[in-house]
């Protein structure tokens, strides 16, 4: 059947070429014969006419007119026959002759030097030849007769004949010569078109197999066709518009896939992300006035999750969605965390925003006695005066969503922020942060379009680094080894296979904390990965992206595990713990001194920014690491611990101290060893004494931070107290 095939193909280019050639030499010959003809009877007339008129000058025209036949042996007679003669013999023609006009149209013989059957005189002239005629005139000027020069037409004709032959060999030569080189050319081309044909199905069963299709299986058999098949560049050109098609189809299906949330058919987080920087764009540019953001948190998914399974939980949250989006009809809602969805209001919706938020908390309300889904939502608008961005509308957002939450649960709806679901939820919050920070990923594959497809998929959350080879991926790692978070590793490259690369990692001081993912379609090949050092595994056709994407900012949380303890948990420039953290720690703190009363005390730096401007930030720093050294001091003394909450604020929780003031004396001592100091920084001081446990930890720190701020224009005191009974 392939050498049908090929066979086929080269025949009909052939003929085609050598018809062509055919055309092309027929017409050569054609004109060349036909301008060889005409350059031969222009000559042959050129030169008969010549000699003719030659011979005519040479000849005494009165003579002529009266000699005959019968005055052969006078002077006038035989002078005429040697001039004739001497032509006759001198020149290769083939007769020259005198003629005799008759005065009635017809032409007579003269006088004919031809040795061999001359014309006889007075006998009419027969013969077919090429002649030139040049009248001879008398003394009188009237003419006496004609000189005649004759070619034979047989000569002509053999020389027209040889030059035919001729030109039929030459175009023959260069017709077999024009199509053996043809046949070469075509048979070169047929091996390169086949060979890239053969590339083609590789490359589209590689495209197949990879993204899942349902034609994978059936791939590899054409693919190994492909190699050998010859194909027409018709066919070749077919194949490549349909492999666009179907790529195209799949990149958009990919696409489909990372901006829809899988579970619920919203718009994911990346459709999020990517809406955020259109908006923040249009608000740089002062393109919109009239925008709100609801920040929505579905109630009690993880009793759900814990008491029926995390299908029943899906299923919550399907229903969720539907509560929000038949309520929002008009906005764009998006997941963007396990329970938490965002909208973002214009248009008709933000003209009705008060009445929809209304309605999504009546809803919930309603749901608390049927158990149906309930939705915590929030909802901030854009104030030009205080948002640059639409992070700074989703804080607030998202603090409207809290107090609704709050409300909720006093109405008996069940809710995760007890203080220990609570402490989950802020390191979900965490996660999602870590997920928004920009890391420097490696895609290691030598197959490009898994890599671009990959990294297209990734560009939104990371910055993205490509190696095509083992030795590639491994000078990348090197030059980039402070950047790079994670390592996307296929395990078949050339020059350095994956595992020749995770083991070379393994010795290299700089590179063996890289985390590492493997991409490969062996699945066995996954314990062996682990054990030579992979942190996780990705199987190929790819999962969903948003498993693939889950995947990888959990290896890159757990690779940077004690970084980010320190840079989460702790202020970078007092060694504090930051807010976040501190609640946390008090919490252990009430469970620890349960029956004991607890101080919180808030210590304010007055004026930071003036301090900032008018002797330098290095000075400020100074002083902010001096009082955080004062706190933990502090802290240690008490049995309580101390943070930094913002630029000027230090919160301390300890149990209850009688002499606090004094306390306070000493770490103003602390912080001001240099006399300096104490001219240009002052510190106030606020605490609620035997703080109540049934407030939660802000409005206890809040009590404190009015005790402080009580105190504020009055120099003489350093501390002020909250007295809760007042």
């Amino acid at each position: 059947m392939r050498d049908r095939v090929r066979t086929k193909h080269r025949s009909k280019y052939l003929v085609l070429m050598v018809v062509f050639l055919l055309m092309v030499n027929i017409s050569l010959g054609y004109l060349l014969m036909t301008q060889t003809e005409s350059s031969i009877i222009t000559l042959m007339q050129t030169r008969m006419l010549d000699i003719s008129n030659t011979a005519a000058a040479m000849i005494d025209g009165d003579a002529l007119k009266a000699v005959t036949p019968a005055d052969e042996g006078t002077e006038a007679y035989e002078s005429i026959m040697r001039t004739l003669t001497f032509f006759q013999n001198s020149i290769d023609l083939k007769y020259i002759y005198c003629i005799r006009d008759m005065g009635d149209g017809s032409f007579t013989f003269g006088l004919d030097p031809t040795v061999e059957d001359p014309g006889e005189f007075g006998s009419p002239i027969v013969g077919t030849f090429y002649s030139a005629y040049s009248p001879v005139f008398d003394s009188h000027g009237e003419v006496a007769g004609i000189i005649a020069v004759d070619f034979s037409a047989q000569w002509y004709n053999q020389q027209l004949a040889s030059l035919t032959h001729r030109t039929v060999i030459v175009a023959l030569v260069s017709l077999l010569v024009g199509g053996a080189i043809v046949l070469a050319i075509i048979t070169k081309n047929e091996r390169k078109i086949g060979s890239i044909h053969g590339q083609l199905n590789e490359l589209a069963s590689t495209l197949m197999h990879e993204m899942g299709s349902e034609s994978a299986a059936e791939a590899p058999e054409h693919a190994a066709r492909g190699g050998d098949e010859s194909v027409s560049m018709d066919e070749l050109e077919k194949q490549i518009q349909t492999m666009q098609t179907e790529l195209k189809t799949q990149i958009a299906q990919v696409h489909g896939q990372a901006y829809r949330d899988g579970l619920t058919g919203v718009k994911s987080k990346h459709a999020y992300l990517e809406a955020e920087k259109e908006l923040n764009a249009k608000l740089a540019g002062g393109l919109i006035s009239a925008l709100a953001v609801v920040v929505c948190d579905v109630n009690g998914l993880k009793k759900i999750n814990d008491t029926m399974g995390h299908k029943a939980g899906d299923e919550y949250i399907r229903k969720a969605c539907e509560m929000i989006c038949d309520i929002f009809v008009h906005s764009p809602v998006y997941r963007i965390g396990g329970d938490e969805f965002t909208v973002l209001i214009t248009g008709r919706d933000y003209e009705n925003r008060r009445a929809l938020m209304y309605e999504l908390h009546k809803s919930s309300t309603a749901h608390i006695a049927t158990d149906e889904a309930i939705v915590s939502g929030g909802m901030a608008e854009y104030n030009s005066d205080q948002d640059h961005c639409v992070q700074d509308i989703f804080e607030r957002a998202d603090a409207d969503m809290y107090r609704e939450k709050m409300l909720l649960k006093s109405l008996g709806a069940v809710t995760r922020d007890d203080e220990s679901e609570r402490k989950e939820r802020n390191a979900e919050s965490a996660d999602l942060s870590i997920l928004n920070v920009r890391r420097h990923i490696l895609i290691a594959d030598d197959a490009v379009t898994n890599r671009e497809m990959l990294g297209d998929l990734l560009a939104e959350d990371y910055d993205i680094y490509y190696a095509s080879d083992g030795i590639e991926t491994m000078e990348t790692l090197r030059a980039h080894k402070d950047e790079i978070a994670l390592l996307l590793l296929d395990l078949y490259m050339p020059n350095m296979t994956g595992r020749e690369v995770m083991k070379a990692m393994q010795v290299d001081e700089e590179l063996m904390a890289i985390p590492v993912i493997v991409l490969t379609v062996d699945q066995y090949a996954e314990l062996d990965c682990l054990k030579i050092g992979a942190m996780d595994f990705i199987p190929k056709p790819y999962p969903d992206i948003e498993i693939v994407k889950a995947r990888i900012a959990k290896c890159i949380e757990l690779s940077e595990n004690r970084n980010l303890i320190l840079h989460t948990q702790r202020d970078k420039l007092t060694g504090l713990f930051n807010v976040d953290y501190f609640l946390r720690y008090v919490e252990r703190l009430d469970q620890q001194y349960r029956d004991s009363a607890m101080d919180a005390i808030v210590c304010n730096v007055n004026h930071l920014y003036e301090i900032h401007e008018r002797y330098g930030r290095n000075f400020g720093d100074l002083v902010m690491r001096s009082i955080g050294i004062s706190v933990k001091k502090l802290a240690r003394k008490t049995g309580g611990i101390g943070c930094r909450k913002g630029s000027d604020t230090f919160l301390i929780y300890c149990p209850h101290q009688d002499n606090i003031e004094q306390l306070f004396r000493r770490f103003l001592t602390d912080v001001f060893v240099e006399k300096d100091t104490a001219s240009k920084v002052t510190i106030r001081f606020g605490v609620c004494p035997n703080a109540e446990r049934e407030k939660n930890i802000e409005e206890r720190f809040a009590c404190a931070q009015i005790a402080a701020d009580s105190i504020e224009d009055d120099p003489q005191k350093i501390c002020g107290f909250y007295h809760l009974q007042s």
